[in-house]
């Protein structure tokens, strides 16, 4: 078993070769920046990032095994089934009721166990067998409790038959019927959920894509099923309005959200939502972990996957839901300390100019994922309390491997197509270097100039949400008017 001091986590973050502190969108040193909060711009190839491997020792052998075994017959990285694992956990956690107290000197900052994993990748990518795989477990487990509520429904039908067969003055109070026990649902309709969580505290929505379910909310009649996974999120009350049962009142409803999406409606997603000129969204996207499927060379034979691997697997997940787990996880004075650094760094940069929007409002949440991965990892380990190795764990994991995928999963929607984005950079830093710099253009102005031969709004579009991202441009609300870096002379650039 592996344990991370903070020395230990500091080193590792610097050692490792796949992501770099300015890849995370943060500045390496404030002599980056000048007075107006500029940082120095990204040359665009830095945004065809690689995705970084998976770091053994995060998660518990059971998990590790699982996940490695699982990738290497799907021909993926691990990264996917390992992610899927700790949502199952997340599942269970959320479905007992756990809460996690972050900061011992704010007791109103409470974090719940949820966590929403969305697997990115074309058809044959392996989203579905990742989903099927990781989440046997608790269908396994969803299977028993429908067999439970059966018994329990039979039970209550023969009470209340022998009660309305008893002479009315000799009748006793008549029988209630039976909660019914979900651990998964397949429904995500706001009814459907309203019922399982009006008597289960939570539940994971498993689906095998995630754009029915956007479509779904799409229609003015189903905008509540976006409302209440948003309150769901953080445990927050919420009231869902049915149609025969009138309204039921949801005290701390919690959804995990286990899926995959294709890249095509996913572009769609964060192009209306992430990197909207006139951004003004709920935060959905920010509370996705998106994870991109990263197909590999097949084996033509691999080894298969060892029965013993599935069955401590599936051992773990039965004993987290059989077993007693802490309903109150806190830190410990160092996992505190670690996690006040991560909360410290990630204000400070939200609120600095020289992030992105998008980035920022990522950043904001970020000190949350952080604490519910630790509480998870936590319990996955077998611990009471949320110790240094744990949080340094999450730590570890949220800014070694979920961070670039964030960023690359955005990418996917607003710069996939980067064509554009080199004709128009290559435009204002030719204009930048002969002296006639631009300070300021709209959208418009980019497509009916033919500014880097761009001649329609989409490829508009692409371009600035591409250099938005790099940092050569900022949109400005106030004006609706897009503000030119000027430091554009600090920026070396491919000219092929």
């Amino acid at each position: 078993m592996h344990q991370f001091t903070i020395e230990d986590l500091k080193k590792l973050l610097e050692d490792a070769p796949e992501v770099k502190k300015e890849d995370l969108g943060v500045n390496p040193s404030p002599q980056g920046e000048n007075s107006e909060g500029w940082p120095i711009p990204a040359p665009l190839e830095t945004l065809e990032t690689n995705l970084p491997s998976w770091h053994t020792g995060i998660v518990p052998p059971a998990i590790e095994d699982f996940a490695i075994g699982l990738a290497r017959q799907l021909a993926i990285s691990p990264t996917a089934p390992a992610m899927v694992a700790l949502g199952a956990i997340s599942a269970i956690l959320a479905h007992r009721g756990v809460e996690i107290y972050p900061n011992p000197n704010n007791p109103t900052h409470k974090e719940v166990p949820v966590l929403w994993v969305v697997l990115i990748g074309d058809p044959g990518s392996g989203k579905t067998p990742t989903l099927e795989s990781a989440t046997q477990p608790l269908w396994d487990i969803e299977d028993e409790l429908a067999k439970e509520n059966q018994r329990a429904l039979e039970e209550y039908e023969a009470q209340l038959a022998k009660w309305a067969a008893t002479p009315k003055g000799k009748r006793g109070e008549k029988p209630t019927p039976p909660p019914a026990q979900s651990l998964v649902e397949g429904d995500a309709t706001p009814q459907a959920l309203a019922i399982a969580l009006t008597e289960n505290l939570g539940v994971a929505v498993v689906l095998d894509e995630l754009k029915g379910l956007l479509l779904s909310w799409s229609r003015d009649d189903r905008a509540e099923g976006r409302t209440l996974f948003l309150s769901s999120y953080y445990g927050q009350r919420h009231k869902v309005r049915r149609v025969v049962r009138g309204i039921s009142y949801l005290e701390r409803p919690q959804i995990v959200l286990l899926t995959g999406i294709q890249p095509g409606p996913w572009y769609e997603l964060v192009a209306a939502d992430a990197f909207s000129a006139n951004r003004d969204t709920d935060g959905f996207l920010e509370r996705i972990t998106p994870i991109l499927m990263e197909p590999k060379q097949p084996e033509k034979d691999p080894p298969p996957l060892d029965e013993k691997v599935l069955e401590r697997y599936r051992d773990l997940i039965r004993g987290l839901w059989e077993g007693g787990v802490p309903t109150r996880l806190t830190p410990d004075s160092k996992a505190y300390k670690l996690w006040r650094e991560v909360w410290y760094d990630s204000l400070t940069a939200a609120r600095s100019k020289a992030e992105s929007t998008p980035w920022k409002a990522y950043l904001s949440k970020k000190p949350g994922l952080v604490a519910r991965l630790a509480g998870i990892l936590a319990v996955a380990w077998g611990e009471v309390l949320i110790t240094e190795s744990a949080m340094s764990r999450a730590i570890l994991l949220v800014e070694t491997v979920l961070e670039p995928h964030i960023k690359v999963a955005w990418r996917i929607g607003g710069v996939a197509n980067l064509g554009p984005a080199y004709r128009l950079a290559k435009y204002l830093k030719g204009k930048h270097q002969k002296g006639e710099g631009i300070r300021s253009f709209t959208r418009r102005e980019v497509y009916t100039k033919g500014w880097g031969n761009i001649q329609n709004s989409k490829e508009a579009d692409q371009a600035l949400r591409a250099l938005e991202v790099a940092g050569w441009v900022r949109y400005d609300p106030r004006t609706r008017c897009y503000l030119v870096n000027p430091r554009l002379g600090e920026v070396g650039m491919d000219e092929g």
